[in-house]
């Protein structure tokens, strides 16, 4: 019998599935053809996951660092010595000479210090000085959110150089608003002085804001399009510590932000612009280096440019027997129905309610948990539990490095623990510690403070930090993985806005008892993920589905 086209097949299989299967049939057979990694392979995650994860990652970290520079420069006192107390203070007075046991010789012109905030408005300032730091999650909300459209526009691998274009035009601007707006002149400057300093302001702060909503935009956007299309070159064994390796680059990135942020390097009053700009170089050689990657077998498949997907495959398993991965590709296609599902109906349908809540819950929970207002306050925070001068710094390294580490850990661990256990005992242990914080920080206890941080850091990046965006891709058919991710990186993004919102208002009312909010989030997500979330190691869509009872 002549061989049928793949189209035919297509045809054939499409008509066999119900109006809302979009599944493999039980007796398709899978491939497990022990790929490894290849030169090819690698050098296509370094490309992607340096100019966008990576560079995510550096807008996460850095500011943290550079935040008691930022909130006097913004609110219109730009000079060296006015800082608040804690470690500005030190910075200003190591690197600037500022003498701030003699202020009241130098202050004559009230440009000295940094005036404190009247009682009943220190809620709005304290919003207004992150306000920086929500620009960049508004931006990321959106971002996650329309991550799936861009690929309506372009091609998996294209997409990707959008988010890079967007951190190119973001670091081109945060250069310009402390060229236009600053005061590097020491000691205490005449009324003239402050004058020609506050003549730029607004236009500067504006143009801060701009710089990271766009910043935001592309982190955003890069969780959904960095992380389909290493999911879509890898191998199905390697696809999970494939994908985790978005989240590592993360959180080298961050690291690195805090390293680069310190005062020895990039952390001064002016010097802080170019230390949130320098990551937009690496976005940049991005947009060229993308173009010597293979375009995305699946999306190849999908566009039924077979000749092209065989190449592809090629290049990236290096080796020229590839039919039997091609031939997998093309019957889980083939039995893909296509349908226009909205997202109101992805809610309603069975088919696709459970896969998109438990997504939807574990990026959420990501951010529920509190990891963001650790790495976006930890400077603070520290400064209030007692940790002064420069121990602040080593203490905001120390939970870059333990970051860092488990993570690294995690490209091990999700593939020998499966995703199941890494996000569930893992709440367990994040309730335990909060809830020890919120004693350590209310007794000004600061070495226990810090170990229950580095805990809190070390369980949470084991699970919490790369299973979100693995997950997704597990539990949904390959045409609904865009829209189901960008839903989820959304959730994501939207409840950090949530936290940088909330948290200096709650920080302000609860003090320390602020971590038994998320005490509440870990364990009422823990109760939604112990029911409804299946392990989806090495398991086939149909095995995954027949957990929520989808199939007989």
């Amino acid at each position: 019998m002549a061989k049928q086209s793949i189209h035919d097949i297509q045809e054939m299989r499409i008509r066999t599935l119900t109006m809302h299967s979009a599944i493999a049939p039980e007796n398709l057979q899978f491939v497990n053809n022990h790929q490894k990694w290849t030169s090819s392979l690698i050098w296509a995650v370094l490309v992607v996951t340096f100019s966008t994860s990576f560079v995510m990652g550096v807008n996460n970290g850095g500011p943290n660092q550079y935040n008691s520079f930022i909130i006097p420069w913004a609110r219109g006192y730009p000079f060296p010595c006015q800082k608040a107390d804690g470690v500005a203070q030190w910075v200003a007075t190591v690197w600037w000479g500022c003498n701030y046991t003699a202020t009241s010789y130098f202050n004559k012109t009230g440009y000295y210090y940094l005036p404190r905030i009247p009682v009943d408005k220190q809620v709005v300032q304290s919003i207004i000085d992150s306000m920086h730091s929500i620009c960049l999650v508004i931006g990321g909300t959106i971002g996650g959110l329309t991550g799936q459209y861009w690929y309506l526009l372009f091609t998996r691998r294209n997409a990707i150089c959008v988010s890079m274009v967007f951190q190119v035009v973001a670091s081109i601007l945060m250069v310009i608003p402390l060229e236009i707006y600053n005061g590097y002149k020491k000691g205490d400057p005449d009324r003239n002085e402050i004058n020609y300093a506050l003549e730029n302001k607004d236009i500067a702060v504006a143009i801060l804001y701009i710089s990271r909503f766009l910043s935001g935009w592309s982190s955003g956007l890069c969780c959904v399009v960095s992380t389909i299309y290493l999911m879509d070159i890898s191998p199905r064994p390697m696809r999970g510590k494939v994908v985790t390796f978005h989240q590592l680059f993360v959180v080298i990135g961050l690291l690195m932000g805090q390293i680069v942020g310190l005062p020895w390097l990039l952390g001064q009053h002016d010097k802080w612009n170019w230390g949130m700009s320098w990551i937009g170089l690496f976005s940049f050689a991005g947009c060229f280096l993308l173009w010597t990657l293979p375009e995305s077998p699946r999306w190849l498949v999908q566009e039924r440019q077979r000749t092209e997907a065989a190449a592809s495959l090629r290049i990236l398993r290096q080796v020229n027997l590839i039919d039997a991965e091609l031939d997998e590709i093309e019957r889980e296609e083939a039995t893909v129905a296509r349908q226009n599902i909205s997202i109101y109906e992805m809610f309603i349908l069975d088919r696709y309610r459970w896969p998109l809540l438990t997504s939807i819950a574990l990026n959420a929970i990501q951010q529920l948990s509190g990891i963001n207002t650790v790495f976006f306050y930890s400077n603070e925070t520290l400064s209030d539990i007692g940790f002064v001068d420069d121990k602040v710094y080593w203490g905001v390294l120390s939970t870059g490095i333990i970051n860092l580490i488990m993570t690294a850990a995690a490209v091990k661990f999700v593939e020998i623990f499966g995703r199941r256990p890494l996000i569930l005992y893992p709440l367990i242990i994040i309730t335990i510690v909060m809830m020890l914080l919120c004693f350590s920080i209310q007794y000004h206890i600061p070495i226990l403070s810090l170990v229950l941080i580095l805990i809190f850091i070390a369980v949470s990046a084991v699970g919490l930090g790369p299973i979100p965006y693995i997950y997704p891709n597990e539990v949904f058919t390959i045409d609904m993985r865009p829209a189901a991710l960008s839903i989820s990186i959304f959730a994501s993004w939207l409840c950090n806005t949530i936290i940088n919102l909330l948290f200096p208002l709650l920080k302000s009312v609860l003090a320390g008892y602020t971590f038994l909010i998320f005490c509440l989030f870990c364990t009422t997500a823990f109760v939604l993920l112990w029911f409804k979330m299946p392990e989806t190691k090495r398991k086939k869509l149909s095995e995954i589905e027949a957990y929520w009872g989808y199939i007989n």
